[in-house]
């Protein structure tokens, strides 16, 4: 049997052929013009042969039910080729895995902060995604900004760690310790004075002697609580000279006191008016890529922009879709009613309050005038306000001043 060896280097099969007669099978192969090579008998009802792969079907079309068909495996370049295509799209599937799996690995994925006490956990998050460190953001090779961000908010913080534990992040930070020390006793000899004029409403002296009455009006630099107190010795055999003792005056003092401030109100109120004509689009934000399709588009001289998420996570990697909506606005000026010129001014007068009165001072009545000039609306407020006015003054003793202790070391 002369074999025809073209074909097989493309592609090419080894089969196992069962069954009775199998030279009659190699005849039919070689009559149908099918090509062998390698043919080898195990047994009379078992032989093997290679065929060019275009030659298989033909093959078992002669082969019919009589005999059977088994592929050994398979060569030539076609399989390789396959073989390499599968292992190039594996290869290329686990590149793009890693790929994937490394550039997720560059953005934060959790924060945790511990050591915190008296500061709240969403006081040091705020202050940490303002310097750019928060769950989505891509991390950093320095955090000492985060560290400095929060030196300078907080000042009871006096240690700050910034690590990475992969895609987690952990802050840990430490307070000053409040430890309550003993108070030492200031034995250094003050008077309580008024720092400035007002009306005696109430005084709770509770070291000293109190020097004025409720509805006595006092001035700036007046004695209030008195640190010093004149006494005559009780030993007689020393004479009846007349002593002064001082002390350390302590107390609360307050007062009713004018007040006066003022405030300033635009008379015309601007108003943003919508036209009706907006700008549709979408944002998308993968990692650190973003595309925001309607900014290119805005050409309104003036805008709002409206956003609905549709999308916003950060795990396994920062995506975010939106919804845009820029809406052309126009710039419409409206007189101010008075009665919100009104509570914007008494909601000022409590602002003030809160911010500057202590605890057990407050507003006792309010007036408050207003007048209008060049398109400005002027609030004068009168105030009469109970404060407290005490304020400690040192009492300078002269040296030749008579006191008992003077005297009984003489």
């Amino acid at each position: 049997m002369k074999l025809k060896k073209f074909g097989f280097l493309r592609h090419y099969k080894k089969i196992k052929v069962e069954g009775t007669d199998l030279n009659g099978i190699v005849n039919k192969c070689m009559k149908n013009g099918i090509s062998m090579r390698n043919l080898k008998w195990k047994d009379p009802l078992e032989s093997t042969v290679e065929i060019k792969g275009e030659d298989f079907q033909g093959l078992k079309k002669t082969a019919g039910h009589s005999y059977k068909v088994t592929v050994l495996k398979e060569g030539g370049v076609i399989p390789l080729f396959k073989s390499m295509k599968a292992n190039i799209t594996a290869i290329v599937g686990a590149f793009l895995l890693g790929a994937f799996i490394f550039y997720q690995s560059l953005f934060v994925a959790e924060i945790r902060i511990d050591g915190y006490r008296s500061i709240s956990e969403e006081s040091l998050r705020k202050v940490i995604a303002d310097a750019g460190l928060y769950e989505g953001a891509r991390k950093s090779e320095d955090y000492n900004h985060i560290k400095e961000a929060l030196y300078r908010e907080f000042g009871q913080i006096t240690w700050v760690s910034v690590y990475e534990d992969g895609r987690l992040v952990e802050v840990d930070i430490s307070e000053a310790s409040k430890q309550e020390e003993a108070e030492v006793e200031d034995e250094t000899p003050v008077d309580i004075v008024a720092d400035r004029a007002g009306m005696i409403e109430k005084i709770l002296p509770l070291k000293g002697n109190a020097c004025v009455q409720k509805g006595e009006y006092v001035n700036k630099g007046d004695v209030l609580i008195s640190g010093a107190f004149e006494y005559q010795s009780s030993d007689y055999s020393r004479g009846d000279d007349i002593f002064t003792m001082y002390s350390h005056a302590s107390g609360q003092v307050y007062a009713k006191a004018p007040l006066r401030l003022t405030y300033y109100v635009e008379k015309n109120q601007r108003i943003k008016d919508k036209t009706g004509k907006f700008i549709p689009g979408i944002y998308i934000k993968f990692g650190d890529a973003e595309v925001d399709t309607a900014a290119g588009l805005n050409k309104y001289e003036v805008s709002e922009r409206e956003e609905i998420k549709i999308l916003d996570i950060v795990k396994p990697l920062p995506v975010k879709i939106s919804l845009i909506k820029i809406q052309e606005v126009e710039i419409k000026e409206r007189h101010r009613d008075m009665n919100k010129v009104k509570e914007v001014v008494e909601a000022a007068v409590r602002q003030y309050q809160k911010d500057n009165l202590k605890e057990g001072e407050e507003i006792l009545a309010q007036n408050i005038d207003y007048s209008e000039s060049q398109g400005v609306i002027k609030a004068d407020v009168l105030l009469e306000v109970l404060e407290e006015i005490g304020a400690e003054k040192i009492i300078k003793v002269k040296e030749e001043e008579k006191t008992e202790e003077n005297q009984l070391e003489e």
